[in-house]
């Protein structure tokens, strides 16, 4: 019996040796984590269930098991240590020990690993920055890892600095800004044509330039003769960045003639010129937007606009269908997008628009994008002849909608776009050929009046008179897949010396397979601002 008693004492011992063993024997693994909650099994096995606040990887002795919330996992009844990773968390490591008949669940909040940055040192009044972001307040928190410092303060050399956070630590960087000398660099003008005419945009040239510290320097503007027309002087500097816009007056305000004048800036060290035209002719475009570019009513045109300008526009309208005796309204469609004119003869537009059925039913929602390049090729001093090749993309999310099903197409689309121009007339031409899909109705109607069509054919011709610098009258006349002919007319007005433009067009479109007559009736109205 005793030899029995002292084996069994022998054995309580080694097992509770190896328990605390098994609970301790790694201190990185963390203390020993008591279940949120347990549910009843009706089975002998162990079970856990491990939520956690963020999707974080989950390893069981050091095996990786997937990641939270995870179901049910069968465990023996044992200790075993449990880490839950994530990136940006601190790891969160401990000891688990499920029991028989119990399913032991588990809700874990991981904390975010950061630490901080801080500077000393740093005169008043100085920009810092982490990373290319400004802080407002110190110490500022960031995330592990290497990070960029930079200090800035008008007046002083940059200081940059790079440093290392660890994690819930704090990483001091130590300002040491040194004076800067006094330089300007980097003078330029924001166009070098204009046409003082108009208020904005192309009525006025901007100077900027850079400096480092406070100064002074001059801008002046001479004529052809060298007489000097307009000055500005920067009697001292505050910050970096300096500007200055000159409207195409003399400094009395007088108008000045068309021609070159030279722009100077002068300063410690510094001095630079440029040339400036004063051109009366230059007049931004008068044109209205279409799915494939600007142009007039509903086609491209070949514009050789030769000025660089930013337009944004809103479209609105009403759409009625009828058969010449009654009508009754399809939609009003509604459109906002932009009108991007660079290098003087590159454009890219965009638009979304929707088409309001007010028929209870979802409006049919709309988009295109397009790109065109117009070239101009000069037959004497007052006659250009200009062509223009396109691409666009269109969509609209309702397959059979449109002015008679033809003018809405989803899909890819090329055309050439060609034009005889001066000053006030143009005639031109433009053909479009569409890998897009639609529906149209033809003589030998389906059940449902429309058959598909998955290539869209469109042409036409269209002509512009421009009678004043601020007014413009058009008209087109277009055909789509041979079956619906369109034919419309548009004014467009810019009133006084504003950017601003107003147009209004109005189409009628006929179904020329129809047995009965199907005509489409379109008013639109367009607002836009030039920049």
């Amino acid at each position: 019996m005793k030899i029995r008693k002292i084996i069994s004492a022998v054995l309580m011992f080694f097992f509770v040796v190896c328990a605390v063993s098994a609970y301790s024997s790694d201190d990185d693994s963390g203390a020993f984590r008591s279940p949120d909650s347990t549910k009843r099994r009706e089975d002998e096995n162990c079970g856990v269930i491990i939520q956690a606040n963020v999707e974080a990887e989950i390893y069981i002795n050091g095996k990786y098991l997937g990641k939270t919330p995870l179901a049910t996992l069968d465990l023996g009844p044992s200790y075993y240590s449990l880490e839950l990773r994530k990136d940006g968390y601190d790891t969160l490591k401990c000891k688990i020990y499920p029991k028989k008949r119990y399913t032991y669940i588990y809700d874990f909040k991981l904390e975010k690993s950061f630490g901080y940055i801080n500077v000393k040192n740093a005169p008043s009044g100085s920009m810092i920055y982490i990373d290319s972001n400004r802080v407002s307040s110190l110490p500022a928190e960031v995330s592990l890892g290497k990070h960029t410092v930079k200090i800035r303060k008008f007046g002083y050399e940059d200081f940059i600095e790079y440093v290392f956070v660890e994690n819930h630590k704090t990483s001091t960087v130590h300002a040491r800004l040194e004076v800067a000398p006094f330089k300007l660099t980097n003078f330029r003008v924001s166009r070098t044509t204009m046409n003082p005419d108009y208020t904005s945009g192309i009525g006025k040239v901007t100077f900027s330039f850079s400096v480092t510290n406070d100064g002074s320097a001059v801008i002046t503007i001479s004529d052809r003769y060298d007489n000097e027309v307009w000055d500005y002087k920067f009697g001292s500097f505050s910050t970096w960045e300096q500007s200055v816009s000159w409207n195409g007056t003399g400094s009395y305000g007088e108008t000045l003639p068309d021609g070159v004048y030279t722009v100077n800036l002068v300063s410690e060290g510094f001095e630079q010129s440029y040339k400036i035209t004063i051109d009366r002719s230059i007049v931004y475009p008068l044109s209205t937007f279409t799915p494939s570019g600007s142009g007039i009513g509903s086609l491209p045109c070949a514009f050789g606009d030769g000025v660089n300008y930013t337009k944004i526009f809103m479209d609105f309208g009403a759409i009625f269908n009828g058969d010449g005796d009654h009508f009754e309204s399809q939609s009003f469609p509604v459109s906002v997008g932009l009108i991007v004119d660079f290098a003087k003869s590159f454009e890219i537009t965009g638009s979304v628009g929707t088409f309001i059925t007010g028929k209870g039913e979802d409006n049919p929602i709309s988009a295109s994008v397009s790109f065109k390049k117009n070239f101009s090729i000069a037959l004497d001093s007052n006659l250009k002849l200009n062509l223009a090749p396109l691409i666009n993309y269109n969509f609209c999310s309702s397959y059979n909608f449109g002015l008679l099903g033809t003018n809405v197409g989803n899909g890819l689309g090329v055309g050439l776009a060609a034009g005889l121009e001066t000053k006030i007339f143009y005639v031109g031409a433009v053909g479009e050929y569409s890998f897009g899909a639609t529906k149209i109705k033809t003589k030998n109607q389906s059940a449902d009046g429309f058959v598909p069509a998955e290539d869209i054919l469109k042409y036409g011709i269209t002509a512009s008179y421009l009678p004043w610098r601020n007014l413009k009258t058009g008209g087109w006349l277009a055909c789509y897949n041979n079956h619906v002919l369109e034919a419309g007319g548009q004014i467009i007005a810019m009133p006084g010396s504003s950017s601003f433009c107003c147009d209004v067009e109005a189409s009628v479109l006929a179904d020329l397979t129809a047995v009965n007559k199907n005509i489409g009736i379109n008013a639109m109205f367009g607002l836009s601002y030039l920049f």
